[in-house]
């Protein structure tokens, strides 16, 4: 019939209220009559030029009738609704949107007839029935509990006429029992779809203890008194976009089994999910919160989405779970949002992100995939401040690039120097000289075109290597532990190869060789500092093999090839049966040996207080790493020197390469205590 397309096109231009009086006279005119089928077939084109007449009069001649000019519903119009469901969505739903509804105590007597009229219908009828508030106006207080199937969470107990897929979402509660137990929960169950599409409750709402098995839509719904939710089971999406929330909203202990939207709501009083579970995808996109928010002690399993939502006062987050990604890009945080105890396993997106209070992530648990993106992150105020865990939250935060984040790199120094958190501090400095070794990389990959871009290109090459040099052996100066394993293993490599060439000089004709048990204590001894060295190097960086490869390259290439060229060549001087090394006879005292040179002085009244090293003391081995020692950090219990008399150049060169290496390691230790150590690093940081 004409009369229905009507009806459908009426919807989009808002003048339903006048096609619905003509659907209902209609009705009406059918029914009381009970005409024939023939006279009616000759009364159809009469009623749809009647249709077609009321359309272009409401368009032509008179304003489109906007939804504000509700009608009354009365008990004939309901009666009316109750008998006609209508089909939306393939669903079958009680269309009572575009009504004025007066459940206010004033009319009680139509108020019991609406709930008890409307739960005979839902509670009786074989399938899903839904219910269609769309733009209607409730007065009073809205008791949707009284609408329910009441239900036992069991097997056994479920009504019959409960379909399949329904049954599988009961089975989803966490309290539903496969048999009959002691304790069965119950709870009100409604089957059908619920539209609340711009419709406005001017009392208070509860919607709580109930089982909604269909999708719930709510745009531009309006709560103006408390709404409450509490312990309701949503099975499929939920959705109250630009929703507007006047006061309280109860949402605590709910299970969310679908995808719920509350994108641009507003939130004018306090807000509270907490004990809540979110199994899909939760949208709160430009939202505002004005009050209190508690989200606390909720798991969300899949993605969450806070972006460009204004909290304009606290947030809590406390002891939550977020198994997927959790999103504030581009939020405004005017007040404090707590995230104590709270368990992380992917992504925080703190990205833009306007701080004017504290983000605090106390007792916080990250696992391995967590990080926390903080690029453009603003402290607007004095009071901003991003708190965690020392050393735990500064190793969770990334940023997406060092260009347009240096002002926040800064910032996030200076909120961790303020705390006293100097490892955080340092933490954040090393990942932004990563970023920044990252971009030196790509730009080495463009090819030079002319000799001012080779210069250009070298200069980006020498920075590209001292800073990759100090990010692997210090991790920026932040990793006092990784600069002892390596010079632990620097001692004992050198130590041993001055071993080596000192006592190993000849097999043949005469040998000149160390005794078994020096060997074993030299051997054994190395083979146990080593361990410890590359247990402390893999223990204490990300990156352990790359450490390893650049010492690596710095200790093996020249030294393998001077040993080997040593001893191909052979040895053939005199004091060969003499120790290469000497030692200051005059003191034994633990000495700091930073400004003096690794060989004996030239001044002849010097020289009498050195004698060479005695090969025939057990205890002899203990000399070289001393050696090593006192060349690496100018720390040393003896001063041991190299003699200058019939020495092979090849050692003279070895000991000068670790003197010169010793220099630059003592550097780099001083460097980064200076940066660990909490007093001293005040004093050479303070701005």
């Amino acid at each position: 019939m004409l009369f229905d397309s009507l009806k459908n096109l009426s919807k989009n231009l808002r003048i339903n209220p006048l096609i619905k009086i003509l659907s209902q006279f209609y009705r009406l005119f059918s029914s009381k009559l009970e005409l024939k089928a023939p006279l009616m077939l000759k009364l159809y084109p009469i009623i749809d030029f009647i249709c077609l007449i009321a359309l272009f009069w409401s368009l032509f001649y008179q304003p489109v009738l906007a939804t504000s000019e509700r009608i009354i519903l009365t008990e004939p119009l309901l009666q009316e609704a109750l008998t006609h469901p209508i089909l939306n969505d393939g669903s079958l739903i009680i269309d009572l949107q575009n009504f004025d509804i007066d459940l206010t105590p004033e009319n009680i007597e139509f108020r019991d007839q609406f709930y008890q009229q409307l739960q005979n219908q839902f509670n009786h009828s074989p399938k899903p029935l839904g219910l269609d508030l769309s733009n209607s106006l409730i007065r009073g207080d809205f008791n949707f509990n009284q609408l329910g199937l009441a239900v036992q969470l069991s097997q056994a107990t479920l009504p019959k006429q409960l379909m399949s897929t329904e049954k599988q979402l009961l089975e989803k509660d966490p309290s539903f029992l496969p048999e009959i137990g002691e304790q069965i929960n119950t709870i009100n169950i409604f089957r059908g779809l619920v539209k609340l599409k711009g419709a406005i409750f001017t009392g208070k709402t509860d919607f709580s203890k109930i089982f909604f098995l269909q999708r719930i839509e709510g745009e531009k719904v309006k709560f103006n008194q408390d709404s409450v939710w509490a312990e309701s089971r949503f099975g499929r999406d939920l959705d109250f976009s630009k929703g507007i929330f006047n006061r309280n909203l109860d949402f605590s202990q709910d299970l969310f089994f679908g995808p719920v939207k509350f994108r641009q709501a507003r939130f004018q009083g306090v807000t509270d999910f907490k004990k809540s579970s979110f199994w899909s995808e939760a949208n709160f996109r430009e939202s505002h919160f004005l009050q209190l928010a508690n989200f606390t002690a909720i798991q969300w399993l899949k993605d969450v989405h806070f972006d460009q939502v204004n909290w304009s006062d606290r947030v809590l987050f406390s002891q939550s779970r977020f198994f997927q990604n959790l999103s504030f890009n581009n939020a405004t945080f005017e007040k404090s949002a707590a995230f104590r105890s709270a368990r992380f396993s992917h992504l925080i997106d703190l990205h833009d992100v306007k701080l004017l209070g504290q983000l605090d992530f106390s007792n916080g648990v990250f696992f391995p995939y967590a990080k926390m993106d903080v690029s453009g992150l603003a402290f607007d105020s004095e009071q901003a401040k991003l708190l965690g865990d020392k050393t735990i939250i500064g190793k969770i935060i990334t940023l997406s690039g060092l260009k347009d984040n240096e002002t926040v790199i800064r910032s996030l120094v200076r909120n961790f120097r303020d705390l006293e958190q100097i490892p955080d501090a340092n933490q954040v400095e090393y990942t932004a000289q990563l970023l920044k070794s990252q971009r030196l990389s790509q730009e080495l990959l463009r090819i030079p075109k002319n000799v001012r871009s080779l210069i250009t290109w070298l200069g980006t090459l020498n920075d590209w290597l001292m800073l990759n040099g100090l990010l692997l052996f210090s991790n920026y100066g932040t990793n006092v532990k990784l600069v002892l394993g390596i010079g632990l293993i620097t001692i004992a490599y050198f130590g041993i190869i001055f071993w080596l060439i000192d006592r190993v000089r000849r097999w043949h004709p005469q040998p000149i060789l160390p005794d078994k048990s020096e060997t074993i204590y030299m051997v054994s001894s190395f083979v146990g500092l080593m361990i410890v060295g590359l247990t402390t190097v893999f223990t204490s960086t990300l990156t352990p093999n790359l450490t390893l490869m650049g010492l690596g390259f710095i200790l093996l290439p020249l030294s393998v090839f001077l040993i080997g060229r040593l001893y191909y060549q052979g040895r053939y001087h005199n004091l060969l049966k003499i120790s290469y090394l000497t030692q200051d006879g005059s003191m034994r005292q633990l000495r700091l040996l930073i400004v003096r040179l690794p060989i004996i002085p030239e001044f002849p009244l010097f020289r009498d207080r050195y004698t060479y090293l005695n090969w025939e003391r057990h205890w002899n081995w203990l000399n070289y790493y001393d050696f090593s020692c006192n060349n690496l950090i100018k720390l040393g219990f003896n001063d041991i020197r190299l003699r200058d008399e019939h020495l092979p150049g090849i050692m003279s060169f070895l000991v000068w390469y670790q003197w010169i290496l010793g220099v630059l390691y003592l550097s780099l230790l001083l460097w980064t205590l200076s940066r660990t150590i909490p007093g001293l690093n005040l004093l050479i940081y303070l701005r």
